[in-house]
């Protein structure tokens, strides 16, 4: 007989044997939609987590804040002079070529007024390349530059949430805003940014980019800090490339304790916390990737009776076959197809059940999906698998039978 006929007798007893199919192909339909629903809710989540950090700056960002040293045998005059300066940064520049870019930033709250509007927020006052280093993409007017830090300008760029509260739908640029009663013009308003892990969810996790108010740190310094303070608040870095992590964050950790000489500051990280949800999801998959293992190991090992049963309903019509001139490895691959077929087509509805599942759950949980057809290879390729494992005992039975047994068998 050809494949095809092979595979076409498989579809004909599957048939005539509807019930037993149903129960054969069961425990693959479950074992692949756990496996296919598993995969594409991991693999959404983790899409979206990529998306988030490509549109916020990608993942080779870190970061360094100023925190209180874990030592408790401090004199007063060396607690005054811990925390990050500028002089970090530029130490950090000079020596450590894993950073392509590092950042100073330092925020806290102001007194801000624009016409009749007053309020108390943060203003963070930071270096030109932070717009770049956050993908901030500017709406009106500009970022401001490296003339601006050079020449202390009383410049101010708002975020869109900031400009909207401050001057409603009129243009800022140009306009006054008060820090301090002291005057910054307005030079640039950010576009909005919008990122939500959710669908229809009112939560955006960008908008504390849409509520900066930035202006730049020389011009702070001048008018909002002491004469010879140049604590800072934060330090933003961004790696050269990945390979450099290890190397960089190293020297990072020794340069900060041999200036400091205490540990008062900590490290954010992305590539790490990356690392640590991508070891999380692993141990997720892995966990739910069991439960589908099993249900299709017992799917197999019903397929496996199932088989047998079926073989010895069908040993006269093995023995004729074989006593009319059919040999072994004819008998071995009908059986071995008709396991194939079933599983394949167990795996197939199991993977549209999957789908549908996973689909449900992220339109429940408004979260994204993802499915790939790696994934679908997988869940279709490893129903196979199952079929072609599970259904070798019983073919090689049915190779094996005598022709006057089985003629003689009731």
């Amino acid at each position: 007989m050809s494949p095809a006929e092979l595979v076409r007798e498989g579809f004909v007893e599957m048939r005539e044997h509807l019930g037993r199919t149903v129960l054969q192909t069961l425990g693959v339909i479950l074992g692949v939609a756990s496996v296919v629903a598993t995969l594409g809710m991991t693999a959404g989540q983790e899409a979206a987590r990529d998306a988030y950090f490509r549109s916020s700056g990608g993942t080779l960002l870190m970061g360094v804040y100023s925190q209180p040293p874990a030592e408790t045998e401090l004199t007063a005059r060396q607690r005054a002079q811990t925390g990050l300066k500028l002089s970090d940064a530029a130490e950090i520049r000079r020596t450590i070529p894993g950073f392509d870019q590092v950042v100073a930033e330092i925020s806290g709250p102001h007194q801000v007024r624009a016409g009749a509007t007053e309020m108390t927020e943060r203003i963070t006052a930071i270096e030109p390349e932070f717009q770049q280093m956050r993908d901030l993409e500017i709406a009106r007017g500009r970022f401001f530059t490296s003339y601006d830090m050079a020449t202390r300008a009383p410049v101010i760029v708002l975020g869109s949430t900031r400009a909207r509260e401050l001057f409603g739908t009129a243009n800022p640029v140009g306009k006054a805003v008060s820090v301090d009663n002291v005057r910054y013009t307005v030079i640039g308003v950010m576009r909005e940014k919008v990122f939500k892990w959710r669908e229809n969810s009112s939560y955006n996790a960008y908008e504390w980019m849409n509520r900066l108010m930035m202006v730049p740190i020389t011009s702070y310094e001048q008018r909002h800090m002491k004469a010879g303070d140049d604590k800072i608040d934060e330090l933003n870095l961004r790696l050269a490339s990945a390979e450099s992590h290890d190397e960089a964050k190293k020297a990072l950790e020794r340069l900060l304790r041999a200036r400091h000489g205490v540990v008062d500051y900590g490290i954010w990280d992305r590539k790490e916390r990356l690392d640590q949800g991508e070891r999380e999801g692993r141990i997720y998959n892995l966990t739910f990737l069991a439960c589908g293992v099993i249900s299709l190991l017992v799917g197999g090992i019903v397929i496996t009776n199932i088989m047998l049963a079926s073989f010895t309903e069908r040993m006269r019509e093995v023995g004729v076959r074989k006593a009319l001139g059919a040999t072994g490895p004819q008998v071995f691959l009908q059986f071995l197809v008709e396991s194939l077929v079933v599983t394949v087509l167990g795996g197939t509805v199991g993977l549209a059940l999957g789908i549908g599942f996973t689909w449900g759950i992220t339109k429940l949980l408004m979260v994204q999906m993802a499915l790939t057809p790696a994934m679908v290879s997988a869940a279709v390729g490893a129903a196979g698998i199952v079929g072609l494992i599970f259904g070798l005992y019983p073919a090689v039975r049915a190779s094996r039978l005598d022709p006057a047994v089985a003629l003689r068998y009731e």
